[in-house]
């Protein structure tokens, strides 16, 4: 029997009409929530107050109306994970204005703060074993709620992606390189969705992860396999999962779901022709786009986009964006090996020397360690250096989440100062 992929047709972001419309096809998928613990995981990248980042994180009022879905049709408790790369875990939750949608119908989980257990992975490409939440584990059901959007270090984030926000950062970084396609195969695995709902109703294309550009699709796709889902995604964004998307052909060969669209059935099948657009893809080779003063030393064997250069493209990207080169007109990065065409005369202090493949010419500036560094750490070394740039969520609400964090706010009745 073929899996099933619902389009479901959503002009605008309003809880009523996606709780009504998830139920229904929830419904008719024969998913059955009654009396059972559902854990739901939306995607809050690099959160921020709605309507910014619109193209980047599930969107709270999704959130909110699959929660009333699964209430609507019977569950016992309600979950809702997600974690926050900026701070406490809080932060997300306080960022996107959840805490008022969720009081009375579901629970929100600091991933941060939750208790963790390991779980074996049959078969593994690069890791057999993954820490991740006990509460991820024991629930009965699991949910996924990613945001369509297109992503420089895996090509495109989708439900299979998704599973990433629920490790530590610590754990997120091994194997983030060139294996990282590898390794999302082997987490997925873990425990595949019982449902997916995927929020394209604006989807994110361009600078993704971090500053993907809202793109409206005005579509929700929904379906009980999340690799079905997930290819219905792809061709909606201009995607061949075959050629562009390794870690859904990984997955496809282990059997766990469909790669052609002749093998799933869709309900509305028509949207997906009407909606399909090209997204842009985002630019990671950063030369072209900044100033000639500037300099890229990159390994010639190896400078992974998966790994340590797109963290740093994503890390020169709210300049790019907004086209405000002074604060960097004059940095230069060696990142990668083998790097043989360092120009002589760097100035020390405006030199980056980034990941553990660069880490012969540490001399030269600031070394970054890692494979790769960690996503933060070329943000707190511009910040040292006086040349950060703007962040997008709000230090009012970085200390109001790490306040709930200090005072152990892990139930649903929020502080009255919210």
């Amino acid at each position: 029997m073929k899996p099933v992929v619902h389009l479901i047709d959503q002009s605008r972001y309003d809880t009523e009409e996606i709780r009504t419309k998830v139920a229904r096809a929830m419904h008719l998928d024969g998913f059955d929530p009654r009396g059972k613990t559902v854990f739901i995981k939306p995607s809050f990248v690099y959160p921020a107050r709605p309507p910014r980042q619109s193209g980047v994180n599930t969107q709270p009022e999704v959130v909110a109306g699959v929660v009333r879905a699964l209430r609507d049709l019977g569950a016992r408790r309600v979950w809702v994970g997600e974690d926050c790369l900026v701070g406490a875990s809080q932060n997300s939750f306080v960022a996107m204005g959840l805490l008022p949608l969720l009081r009375g119908q579901a629970r929100p989980l600091y991933l941060k703060d939750e208790d963790r257990v390991t779980v074996e992975v049959s078969r593994p490409l690069v890791e057999n074993r993954f820490f991740l939440p006990r509460k991820f584990v024991e629930a009965d059901l699991f949910v996924s709620l990613p945001k369509l959007k297109v992503n420089m270090h895996a090509a495109i984030t989708l439900s299979v992606k998704n599973h990433m926000g629920l490790l530590l950062l610590r754990d997120r970084l091994p194997h983030h390189h060139y294996d990282l396609h590898k390794k999302i195969a082997d987490l997925y695995r873990t425990r595949l969705p019982d449902y997916t709902v995927t929020d394209a109703v604006l989807a994110g294309e361009g600078q993704g992860p971090m500053f993907a550009r809202p793109v409206p699709l005005h579509l929700l796709l929904a379906g009980a396999n999340g690799l079905a889902v997930d290819v219905a995604a792809c061709r909606l964004a201009g995607f061949d999962p075959r050629t562009e998307v390794e870690h859904l052909r990984i997955l496809h060969g282990f059997g766990l779901g469909p790669l052609d669209l002749a093998d799933i059935e869709f309900q509305a099948a028509g949207l997906l022709d009407e909606r399909r657009r090209r997204l842009e893809r985002p630019r990671v080779r950063p030369e072209p786009d900044f100033p000639a003063s500037m300099v890229f030393c990159l390994g010639r064997e190896l400078a992974c986009v998966e790994g340590c250069l797109g963290m740093v493209r994503g890390s020169l990207d709210r300049w790019y964006l907004t086209q405000n080169f002074n604060r960097i007109k004059d940095l230069a990065f060696i990142v990668g090996r083998p790097v043989t065409d360092i120009p002589a005369g760097l100035h020390r202090r405006r030199t980056f020397v980034v990941g553990d493949c660069a880490s012969e010419h540490r001399r030269l500036g600031t070394f970054i360690p890692g494979c790769p560094v960690n996503p933060m750490a070329l943000t707190y070394a511009f910040l040292k250096k006086g040349i950060l740039g703007p962040l997008d969520i709000r230090l009012r609400e970085m200390a109001l989440g790490l306040l709930m964090r200090s005072l152990g706010r892990r139930r649903p009745g929020w502080p009255t100062f919210y």
